[in-house]
C-alpha cells in the first residue's frame, strides 16, 4: 500500500475541515474493550493508552520552574519526541508475547507466566522516572497495576515488574550516548538570511541533527536540500523565489491580516500548541493516535505496536527537521526577521515592515516566533511522519476528529476525512501563523511522509 500523490503546493485544504465542539478527555481513562478478542491478561484496560496519557499530562507541565538547569529544556519539541520514543519502545518490547521482534535485546522472563501488563507498567515507569526524575510517577504505577485482573497471582505481577525494570534499563542504556545532541552551543549568523534570535530565546537543541536515529539508517537519510537549492545566503535573499516566499507569509501570516480567512486563522491556532500548558505538537499527534485507536477498537498488543511505530517516526522526524534547520548551508531566519530587516538594495521585491508581527502568540499575549531556524518546519515534518504511519495502518480514507490544547484555538476540535488532509493542514497552519514559509511546509511534509512510510515498512512489514 502506498500513499496517494504528494500534496499540491497551492491547495489550501483547511476550508475542507469540519469544525465541531468538544474538549480533550481528562485522565485517567480506559481504552475500548477489544473487538476481536481479549488482549493479554484479559483486561479491558489498555496500559499503552494509559501511559501515553500520563506522558501527555507530563508534557503539559514542562518545563518546570525550580528544577536543576539540566532539565530546563525538557519541554523542547525535540526532547519530547525522543522521550516519547523511549517510552513507547519500552512498552512495545515489554508486551510479551505479542512482540515477536523487539527493538531492545530480548530478556528472559523470570517466569513464562509473568504478567505482561505488569511488565509494561514497570518498564514505562522506569523510563519516565529516568527522563523526569523531579516528577513522582509512583501513583501512576500503582493505578496501572491495580487494573490488572485480580485473578493474576501476585507472584506473576511481581515477576512482571522485575522484568519491566530490566526492559526500562535496557532502553535507558540504549540512549546513553545521546549527550552530544543535547549540546546547546551555537553561533548565530549575522548576514541577511541567517537565523538570529527574535526575542523568544536562544537556539533550541541546535545539535539535534547529530542524534542517533531510532529507525533511520542515518541522521541525513531523509534530510531535504537547502531552501530553493541555494547553498549560500546572498544569492538566496536576492532571488525571486525568496521574495515570493517572504511576501506570501507577510500577507497571510500577519497578526492583523485581512487576507487570511477565518478558517485559516482557526487552523493556525488549532495546530499551534507551542507553549507551556499544552501537549505540544508531538503530544497532539499522540492524542489523535489515541482517538483513532479507540475509534477502531484496537487491542492492547495492537496499540503497543502502533504507538511504537508512531513514536519512532516522530523521534526521527525531529532529527530530520532539526538537521535541516542547523546542519545545512542555510540556517534560515524566521519570517519576522526577513520582513523587519528586509533590504531593498538586496531584493527590491521585499520591502521592510518594522511593525509586522506574526499571528503566533504566547501565554503572555505576545506575538513570537519559535527559537530556531525556519527551514524546515518541525510541525510539518512531524505531521507527515505521523500520517505516513497512520495511513499505512488504517488506510487513506478514515474520518476522525482531532483535538487541541492551544488556549487560542476556538473551537477545540476539527474533523478530517484522511490523515493526509490533517497533515497538510498542520503544515500550512504554520504559514498562516506567520512563523514559516511555504517551502518549510512543503519540504518538511514530503520528508515526513517518506520517513513514515520507511518506518512502517522496515519496522512492521518486515518485522
Amino acid at each position: 500500500m502506498h500513499r496517494r500523490s504528494r500534496w499540491q503546493r497551492v491547495r489550501l485544504i483547511a476550508a475542507a475541515a469540519v469544525v465541531t465542539a468538544g474538549t480533550l478527555v481528562a485522565l485517567p481513562q480506559a481504552a475500548h474493550a477489544a473487538v476481536t478478542g481479549p488482549p493479554p491478561q484479559a483486561s479491558a484496560f489498555d496500559h499503552v493508552l494509559y501511559w501515553n496519557s500520563v506522558f501527555l499530562d507530563t508534557i503539559r507541565t514542562l518545563p518546570r520552574d525550580g528544577v536543576d538547569p539540566q532539565y530546563s529544556h525538557d519541554g523542547d519539541p525535540t526532547r519530547l519526541a525522543r522521550a516519547g520514543a523511549m517510552l513507547h519502545i519500552a512498552l512495545h518490547d515489554a508486551n510479551w508475547p505479542a512482540a515477536p521482534v523487539t527493538y531492545l535485546p530480548k530478556i528472559t522472563q523470570q517466569n513464562p507466566n509473568d504478567s505482561i501488563e505488569a511488565t509494561m507498567d514497570a518498564a514505562a515507569h522506569r523510563v519516565l522516572e529516568h527522563l523526569y526524575p523531579y516528577i513522582d510517577f509512583d501513583a501512576n504505577l500503582a493505578y496501572a497495576l491495580a487494573q490488572i485482573p485480580s485473578s493474576v497471582p501476585s507472584v506473576y505481577i511481581q515477576g512482571g515488574r522485575a522484568d519491566g525494570v530490566r526492559i526500562g534499563d535496557l532502553m535507558i542504556a540504549e540512549r546513553s550516548g545521546d549527550g552530544p545532541a543535547l549540546d546547546l552551543s551555537y553561533t548565530e549568523g549575522t548576514v541577511p538570511g541567517a537565523w538570529r534570535q527574535t526575542g523568544s530565546g536562544p537556539a533550541v537543541t541546535p545539535n539535534w541533527g547529530k542524534l542517533k536515529p531510532f529507525a533511520m539508517t542515518s541522521p541525513t537519510q531523509f534530510r531535504p536540500g537547502p531552501p530553493g537549492g541555494f547553498t549560500s545566503y546572498d544569492p538566496l535573499v536576492r532571488s525571486s523565489q525568496y521574495a515570493q516566499q517572504v511576501n506570501e507569509v507577510k500577507e497571510y501570516g500577519r497578526a492583523n491580516s485581512t487576507s487570511r480567512s477565518a478558517d485559516q486563522t482557526q487552523a493556525a491556532f488549532f495546530w499551534a500548541n507551542d507553549g507551556k500548558g499544552t501537549y505540544r505538537p508531538v503530544g497532539q499527534l499522540f492524542a489523535v493516535t489515541q482517538t483513532v485507536a479507540k475509534q477502531k477498537g484496537l487491542r492492547q498488543n495492537e496499540t503497543a505496536e502502533l504507538f511504537n511505530l508512531v513514536s519512532m517516526a516522530l523521534a526521527d522526524a525531529s532529527i530530520v527537521a532539526w538537521g535541516a534547520k542547523f546542519d545545512s548551508p542555510i540556517d534560515l531566519w524566521r519570517p519576522e526577521s526577513a520582513i523587519k530587516l528586509a533590504d531593498t538594495r538586496l531584493n527590491p521585491a521585499v520591502t521592510p515592515d518594522t511593525s509586522w508581527e506574526p499571528l503566533s502568540v504566547n501565554a503572555a499575549g505576545q506575538h513570537f516566533s519559535p527559537p530556531f531556524p525556519a527551514y524546515i518546519s518541525g510541525h510539518a515534518t512531524f505531521a507527515g511522519a505521523w500520517a505516513g504511519v497512520m495511513q499505512r495502518w488504517f488506510g487513506h480514507d478514515l474520518t476522525f476528529t482531532a483535538t487541541t490544547d492551544d488556549p487560542n484555538a476556538n473551537p477545540k476540535t476539527r474533523t478530517f476525512t484522511s490523515f493526509q488532509q490533517a497533515a497538510e493542514e498542520d503544515a500550512l497552519s504554520r504559514l498562516w501563523l506567520g512563523v514559516h514559509y511555504r517551502w518549510d511546509a512543503d519540504r518538511g511534509l514530503d520528508a515526513g511522509f517518506n520517513l513514515g512510510d520507511f518506518v512502517y515498512v522496515t519496522k512492521r512489514d518486515q518485522g
